[in-house]
């Protein structure tokens, strides 16, 4: 599979990663049991959360698994950003990259503050700092997934 991506700029998710949970299956924290992670868990203490790349926010949700999460659409990727404390945007807006979101937090099922990142492509998951290390090292733009 190919894809394209024409951008000028990216930014991280957060000012500083620090990957608290990899991508994958790992033992959650909570059930103790072996689950798939679709996305990364990064350190974050009420944090601010930026935009990875210049899109729409499709969603703004809350549920128990994810607590208040923003889905943002790039084209044909949407990036997750998961349990905030706060959303700093609207359903419908548009975003620039590096553009503040919402602030990280600690709600829905969690043992502490953090930021869920995940990304997914063509209704599939891919792990989130590949991507970002992807689009970062690539000087042509263009990308294979």
């Amino acid at each position: 599979m190919k894809m394209i991506i024409a951008l000028t700029i990216i930014c991280l998710p957060l000012k500083s990663l620090t990957v608290t949970s990899p991508f994958g299956y790992r033992i959650h924290p909570l059930t103790g049991k072996l689950e798939y992670h679709n996305g990364v868990d990064l350190r974050a203490k009420y944090d601010t959360v930026y935009a990875v790349l210049n899109g729409v926010v499709r969603s703004i949700c809350c549920n128990s698994t994810f607590g208040t999460a923003i889905n943002l659409q790039h084209g044909e990727i949407t990036t997750i950003y998961g349990h905030l404390s706060r959303s700093l945007v609207s359903a419908q807006d548009s975003v620039s990259t590096g553009q503040a979101i919402a602030i990280s937090g600690a709600s829905g099922r969690v043992t502490g503050a953090h930021l869920h990142f995940g990304v997914r492509y063509q209704n599939r998951y891919l792990n989130p700092l590949n991507f970002l290390y992807q689009i970062l090292k690539t000087t042509d733009h263009e990308q294979k997934f």
